[in-house]
């Protein structure tokens, strides 16, 4: 486990290097969107309908990890931490996070928008509540539910990283080839997922929850 001078640093940097690329393609979300833009294609529709499944499915099978490792000898034991940080990542970045965004900051999807792009806003803009749902993403923030895994596993940190980058990834395009979202919709919903993420995980490892595999952010 590192010091907590060290996490809060790199952690820090993290924010920072996040804030920065949301600002950066903020300038590139229409034209991102108008060049990937096919409603009629098949990975977007099939993303709408079934991206959140295998996030989905992780999450109720770390509530079993939890059921199951309940008792001190159980094999499943020290996997609770990484169970409790996902369980506890799919209420506050998808559920909580995301939907008072949604609700209450507003932002019109790119498939809604009128002629010339006509009711467009940026990101960091509030368009208001009721004028549309597509800050951030959904689908994008439950994906990555399952970012914790990358600072659980420090031994296989770069193998659980390009896992975790290789479903999430797909499911922002999708979202993004079908008008759903913009580039910085997702972004913002990857970058929350991993933030919040190695917070959990150092939290949870260091309050003892489970133990017997190396972790730490």
């Amino acid at each position: 486990m590192t010091s907590n001078r060290t996490f809060w640093t790199v952690w820090g940097a993290g924010l920072a290097v996040w804030a920065a690329a949301l600002l950066l393609a903020a300038s590139w979300d229409l034209e991102v969107s108008a060049a990937l833009v096919d409603r009629e294609a098949a990975l977007g529709r099939l993303v709408a309908l079934a991206g959140e499944w295998p996030a989905w499915a992780a999450t109720a099978f770390c509530m079993v990890v939890l059921i199951l490792g309940r008792k001190p000898e159980s094999s499943f034991r020290p996997w609770r931490p990484l169970a409790w940080a996902v369980i506890l990542l799919a209420i506050i970045s998808p559920l909580i996070i995301t939907q008072a965004f949604k609700l209450l900051w507003g932002r019109v999807r790119f498939r809604n928008l009128g002629v010339d792009f006509a009711g467009f806003t940026p990101f960091y803009t509030p368009a208001g509540p009721g004028t549309g749902l597509s800050f951030p993403s959904g689908h994008v923030a439950m994906a990555f539910v399952i970012s914790p895994v990358v600072f659980f596993l420090v031994r296989l940190r770069w193998l659980a990283l390009s896992g975790v980058l290789l479903y999430g990834l797909v499911v922002a395009f999708g979202r993004i080839q079908a008008g759903a979202h913009y580039l910085t919709d997702c972004l913002f919903s990857i970058g929350m997922s991993f933030l919040i993420g190695a917070v959990l995980i150092r939290w949870l490892v260091r309050s003892r929850l489970g133990s017997g595999v190396r972790a730490g952010p």
